[in-house]
């Protein structure tokens, strides 16, 4: 349990956000994730749709992100991922963070909404993919892909570094949806690494692993889908 000072403001928008989401409850779903092995403190099973909606009424907050995140509810996490402020955050609590990230649906929505801010040193995605910890190389393949997509090549000063930490995590079947679309917006959104990412699939379509072949023949026709 992580204590807060008094800050009436950010307590009642915590409030506030709380009776909506109770007021979205669905527990058909929340006991379908639960089956899914994703396992929180608190789970009330609102769509991601509802939740967005939520994030997209108020503004970047980091105190209020804090507090919500501290909750350990499955939609107060998610939500303070949208609000969250690297740059009052700070790198050490984004590691506490990150420590925390104990599902794939988390990872998925630290990645897309925030580890892909601008204001989020590219060392530290690199850091949490060459992390021990499987959900935060899971979460920073993902950051990687949206910041591509939303950024392009003005995202990362130097992508072939990055492309290269991919290509390690592959090894892990585990991650290769999120290195897949990682690579799948690297040949979509970056034109000169384009032929690269087509190597590389094709390199893995012809190996005798399941999971990797998969992954070559998925990025592979999504690239070229899109040329």
């Amino acid at each position: 349990m992580k204590f807060f000072p008094v800050n009436p403001e950010a307590d009642e928008k915590v409030e506030k956000i709380l009776r909506q989401v109770r007021q979205l409850k669905d527990g058909e779903t929340a006991e379908l994730i639960e089956k899914s092995g994703a396992h929180y403190r608190v789970n009330y099973g609102v769509s991601l749709v509802h939740l967005r909606k939520i994030g997209a009424q108020l503004d970047v907050d980091d105190a209020l992100a804090q507090r919500l995140w501290y909750r350990k509810i499955r939609e107060t996490m998610i939500i303070a991922t949208m609000l969250a402020d690297y740059d009052k955050m700070g790198p050490e609590e984004l590691e506490r963070w990150g420590d925390m990230i104990n599902t794939i649906e988390l990872s998925e929505q630290m990645g897309q909404n925030f580890m892909v801010k601008s204001d989020v040193p590219e060392s530290v995605l690199e850091e949490w993919c060459k992390s021990d910890h499987y959900y935060k190389q899971y979460t920073a393949a993902m950051g990687i892909g949206w910041r591509i997509r939303i950024d392009g090549e003005a995202g990362f000063e130097d992508f072939h570094q990055v492309l290269g930490i991919l290509k390690v995590l592959t090894s892990q079947p585990g991650l290769h949806r999120a290195v897949g679309f990682a690579l799948k917006m690297a040949g979509r959104f970056l034109t000169s690494y384009r032929r690269l990412v087509l190597n590389l699939a094709a390199e893995w379509q012809k190996s005798s692993e399941p999971s990797l072949k998969q992954l070559g023949e998925e990025v592979r026709f999504e690239i070229e889908a899109f040329e």
